[in-house]
């Protein structure tokens, strides 16, 4: 809210699906909301509520706004937005959700920061259909003053905001690794279902085994973390060397059905690295040594 009780309105630049997911929410939590678009296109073409004003340029939309929100196809694509927008963005807090690497979402900061203007990174951790709703999780890095006068857009994504200090790096840095571990992790069911479909499993048959599966390394994900914080791995509950067996099995039997191996093969080759320097009770979780690299002092 303003001081005068006023909720602020809201620019959104940039109405791919995660920008218009973005500006309906803000709209729907009584925001007045102007929006800009590349290609020009009306509100309804956009997918977005009537009384949502498109502007014509994205200065015109900043100057009408006193929050802006910045969600384009990347930092290349934002960083030239901004140099646009800047002299029109005053004391408003822009806040950018576009993707990118940790480093883009360094280099923007100080790109930002060169050009006067108040900054937030943020990453929208969930599908579109969620923003809005208690399931949105949405995280944010920057100064403190510039995160507080973020509440509205807060309240109005919905769900929890997770505010992470002000390394502009983190919010990219935590969005890829929970990527990573959901595109391995989904690759590696339909791999699954696939071998297990050349012996005649059908899919619905085997997803029950694969639920069990996940719930299986969902249960070791603390143990897990704590081997690698502690840099320990002799809990005897996973030797290397029976791990490093099934691997070769799995690795030759997708090779005998005709089925791409080369994620299985990743992971047995990693295990065949660390049974070249570990003994072969020591926990499979040492694998995590040829990532971690040099021991923390």
């Amino acid at each position: 809210m303003n001081t005068n009780g006023i909720p602020p309105v809201i620019a959104v630049l940039g109405l791919g699906p995660m920008g218009a997911a973005i500006a309906r929410a803000s709209a729907a939590a009584g925001h007045q909301v102007v929006a800009w678009n590349r290609t020009r296109r009306t509100a309804p073409e956009l997918g977005l509520p009537g009384d949502v004003a498109v502007a014509d340029t994205p200065v015109e939309a900043v100057a009408a706004a006193g929050i802006v929100i910045v969600c384009v196809r990347d930092h290349a694509a934002s960083g030239a937005l901004l140099a646009e927008i800047a002299p029109a963005a005053g004391d408003r807090v822009v806040l950018n959700v576009s993707s990118g690497t940790p480093e883009d979402t360094v280099a923007s900061a100080r790109d930002a920061a060169g050009r006067g203007i108040r900054y937030v990174t943020g990453a929208v951790m969930v599908p579109t259909p969620l923003v809005g709703t208690a399931d949105c999780a949405v995280l944010y890095a920057g100064a403190s003053e510039d995160r507080g006068a973020l509440a509205p857009v807060m309240a109005a994504l919905g769900g929890t905001s997770d505010v992470l200090g002000d390394d502009h790096a983190v919010p990219a840095a935590l969005d890829l690794a929970m990527l990573d571990l959901y595109f391995v992790g989904i690759y590696t069911h339909l791999h699954a279902t696939a071998l297990a479909g050349t012996f005649g499993i059908d899919p619905g048959r085997f997803l029950p085994y694969a639920r069990s599966a996940v719930a299986t390394v969902g249960e070791s994900l603390a143990d897990l973390t704590d081997a690698v914080v502690r840099r320990r791995y002799d809990s005897g509950q996973a030797r290397l060397d029976m791990c490093l067996a099934f691997l070769d099995r799995i690795v030759q039997t997708s090779r005998d059905a005709g089925i791409d191996p080369a994620a299985a093969a990743l992971v047995r080759d990693a295990s065949a690295r660390a049974m070249a320097r570990w003994p072969g009770g020591t926990d499979w979780d040492v694998v995590a040594e040829d990532l971690l690299g040099a021991p923390r002092t």
